[in-house]
């Protein structure tokens, strides 16, 4: 009876140890994997920092990035302050929210695994405060971006992002210009019915992007990511993929402005009926790499790079 007992109390032991057991021999800086990211001729980026201030309340988000020694991304820690909005018993209250997270990168072959874990802090209510965890996963095709991830399948020409198809019928259809996205069309099946259009919505400078980072897939113009469950919104995500080019083609230049769009999302038009593009403030330091990025509503993201 006691060796029955032994080994029941050692056999979870065990399985706890297997599970692990991929990630302990898992070594990021010799990994293989058809995925190359863009490093050459270009500068990693070690962090970008955005902040914004919304009815008197100050936000920010700040991702650091770590990479292995084939330029990959290997980890990003990022803190957020944010505040949630509450109208309870009809009442609107707003709470201090401050988010920290974790994600981890595993590039095995053609797969990809992801863990994150997310932390939520309400300093008002700790009753509220939270943890998620867990893990994504995809599949890179021979020319090294994501055929499919968490629930979403990509479709390209070469390595130009056209397409993607989520679970549940709804589908992202891209436009570009140069190489540059432009926007999208989502849109819900069967019908095909256009649940947002966003074509032609985004601008690019003529400036060349000389970064390994696509800061429009980390300003939300594909938003596609924002369908991955952790990666709510562009600011929020625990991870990036279009960052880093994992689904396709770095943009080579760098984002401008956008169509001035009301609070719902409406296109605002001039007195001729004309729509009208908004445009955002770059500063770059002697070498000609960005500093930061000041867009029309007033947001600010700043840049930091790997020291060379």
């Amino acid at each position: 009876m006691m060796k029955r007992f032994f080994y029941f109390l050692l056999f979870p032991l065990c399985i706890a140890l297997v599970a692990c057991s991929d990630s302990d021999d898992y070594n990021a800086d010799t990994a293989k994997s058809p995925y190359k990211p863009l490093v050459e001729g270009v500068r990693k980026v070690a962090q970008v920092k955005t902040t914004n201030t919304v009815d008197g309340r100050d936000y920010s988000w700040v991702h650091n990035f770590e990479y292995d020694a084939q330029g990959r991304i290997k980890e990003i820690n990022s803190a957020i302050q944010h505040h949630y909005k509450s109208e309870e018993f009809g009442v609107e209250r707003w709470y201090l929210c401050n988010i920290r997270s974790k994600a981890n990168y595993y590039f095995k072959g053609n797969k990809l695994e992801v863990d994150y874990r997310v932390e939520r802090e309400y300093p008002e209510y700790p009753d509220w405060n939270s943890v998620d965890s867990g893990s994504n996963y995809g599949t890179f095709n021979d020319d090294g971006v994501l055929e499919d991830f968490a629930s979403i399948d990509f479709v390209y020409s070469a390595t130009s992002l056209q397409s993607a198809y989520l679970d549940g019928g709804v589908s992202y259809e891209f436009s570009r210009s140069r190489g540059n996205i432009t926007g999208f069309v989502k849109y819900f099946a069967p019908s095909d019915t256009v649940i947002k259009d966003r074509r032609g919505n985004y601008t690019y400078r003529a400036t060349q992007n000389n970064t390994n980072f696509d800061f429009a897939a980390y300003f939300g113009y594909w938003e596609v990511e924002q369908n991955i469950y952790v990666n709510r919104s562009p600011y929020y995500a625990a991870y990036q993929l279009g960052a880093f080019g994992m689904l396709g083609a770095i943009s080579p230049n760098l984002p401008d402005g956008q169509l001035k769009r009301d609070s719902k999302g409406e296109l605002v038009l001039d007195e001729y009926g004309q729509t009208i593009k908004e445009y955002g403030e770059w500063k770059f330091d002697g070498s000609g790499y960005p500093l930061w990025f000041v867009d029309a509503s007033g947001r600010k993201t700043e840049i930091k790079y790997v020291e060379q």
